[in-house]
């Protein structure tokens, strides 16, 4: 078992290698390439959590500009952007962190109001565009979604067992507490990011945005130890749900399954350039 599963490690960081290799030539396909990537990242994290974005939508949001966003989508467009800050908070983060660095309550709480727009960028940005001051009514439910939840909320995806509210805070500084432990440094890094979120998912420490909060933790965990983010596609969308269900082994199977569909399509993508421009 132990074997098996140091294989799979091998196997996954030297498919990162070589994709990372590819990566680093100074090519316009290569750009083009990590531009697909994130926009992929952003979509299938939003989808996960039953937001289906198109093209036209994301385009609109990520890249200003090229496509006019009518008034309509503004609530779609500012998602999308929390969903891209959060995304460049953590990689500029994961260049200064220390590899087994302990995760805090600092990171994680600007990490949810990034995803929530619970910043103050996003607000003025926000309320530019919309060219009006929030209500009272408004600002009173934004400031109660930057805490942590106060009830059982019922969703239709997240099935499992969820911590009581009373326990969210104690057992999310717990959880916070093991990754500064000699335990959590001696796990590999596939496994440090497969239970932070497999555990802080279970917690559920938000009433919104707790799966988008677990997953960019776990591609903090990865990027800073040299890994590509886990996209985890909306295809697998029920079975993603079900793991919380189920035992850490599955979730990590399952996280590990989707890196290296990552990694084989990246690599695919560049071997089938080379083939067409022969």
């Amino acid at each position: 078992m132990f074997r098996a599963v140091k294989e799979r490690f091998q196997s996954i960081e030297e498919k990162t290698k070589k994709l990372r290799e590819v990566l680093q030539l100074k090519r316009p396909e290569v750009q083009d390439f990590l531009d697909k990537l994130e926009m992929a990242w952003v979509h299938h994290d939003c989808a996960l959590e039953g937001s289906i974005y198109s093209p036209q939508e994301l385009t609109a949001a990520l890249h200003p500009g090229a496509v006019v966003a009518e008034a309509s989508l503004l609530p779609i467009v500012w998602e999308i952007r929390n969903h891209k800050a959060a995304v460049d908070f953590i990689r500029e983060e994961a260049k200064s962190s220390k590899k087994h660095g302990a995760l805090t309550m600092t990171f994680v709480r600007r990490v949810h109001d990034l995803l929530s727009g619970n910043t103050t960028e996003a607000q003025q940005a926000r309320a530019q565009a919309e060219r009006r001051e929030r209500t009272e009514k408004e600002l009173t439910k934004e400031r109660d979604k930057a805490g942590f939840r106060k009830d059982i909320p019922l969703h239709k995806t997240y099935l499992h067992e969820i911590s009581q509210p009373a326990k969210v805070q104690p057992q999310l500084e717990k959880l916070l507490d093991w990754t500064a432990s000699s335990e959590f440094r001696e796990f590999h890094p596939l496994l440090q990011a497969a239970r932070v979120q497999h555990e802080f998912i279970k917690i559920f420490p938000f009433t919104e945005t707790s799966g988008k909060v677990g997953r960019m933790l776990t591609n903090f965990i990865l990027i800073r130890n040299g890994f590509l983010p886990v996209v985890i596609v909306s295809v697998d969308r029920s079975k993603y749900y079900e793991t919380f269900r189920s035992s850490f082994t599955t979730f990590s199977n399952l996280m590990m399954d989707s890196m290296e569909n990552s990694l084989d399509n990246g690599l695919k993508y560049f071997k089938d350039l080379q083939r067409f421009y022969r």
